[in-house]
Formats: structure tokens, sequence, C-alpha cells
């Protein structure tokens, strides 16, 4: 008797164990970043490698391809040329916000929207 209920014990804190276990995080969804000077952009990564930015207030939007390996967001889009690649480390906070630094991009313009900023997921 004191074994099967060692058994159920062992199986239960190994159940519940294994049902609190971190979903993974993943980039691919819908962002948004707002800016200190309170301008508001939205990131759409695709599952397919490819992300839609948006600026709406601006009247805004580029395309591109994105790499995504551990914490290396690389980033290509036609703002600059598709050719030039930048990196990003990326830091996940939870899974609803991303901390983003330049890691080398020569894209000045997408470098100054992507630096030192935070994503923050929506729905």
């Amino acid at each position: 008797m004191r074994k099967i209920i060692s058994l159920m014990l062992f199986l239960s804190t190994a159940l519940a164990i294994i049902s609190f276990k971190p979903s993974p995080k993943t980039i691919v969804g819908h962002w948004r970043i707002t800016y200190k000077s309170g301008t508001i952009a939205t990131v759409d990564f695709m599952a397919d490698g490819s992300f839609l930015t948006k600026i709406p207030s601006e009247n805004f939007a580029v395309g591109g391809k994105y790499k995504l390996s551990k914490s290396v967001l690389s980033i290509s889009d036609t703002s600059c040329n598709a050719d030039y690649w930048g990196t990003y480390k990326i830091a996940f906070h939870g899974n609803d916000s991303i901390y983003s630094e330049v890691i080398a991009d020569t894209c000045s313009g997408r470098k100054a929207a992507a630096h030192k900023v935070t994503l923050v997921r929506y729905k």
C-alpha cells in the first residue's frame, strides 16, 4: 500500500511539473512599439520569415525578411535595400515583450527605429 501511495505521489508531482512547463517564446505575432515622441509603430512577424512594419501616423509601411537564431534577430527590408541585413540582440521579457539592441546595422533609419526599443505583443 505504501508503494502505491509513493508511486501516486511521484506521478502526480511529475505531472504537475510537466503541466507548468513554460510555452516556448516566439517572435511570430503582432507587436507594438511606442516611441518617446508618442509615435506608435506596429510590427507583424509572420511564420514564413517575413514581416511588415507600419507607422500609421506617418503613412509609412515597409516589409522585409527576418531570421531568428537564439537571441539574435537578423532583418532586411526594402527601405534601405533588401540585401542589407541588420542584426539585433533581443531579450524576451515573458511572452509579451521583447527588448531590442543593435549589434550591427548599416541602415541608419532602421537602426534608429529598432535600437533600444521594447516591442509589446498585442492581439
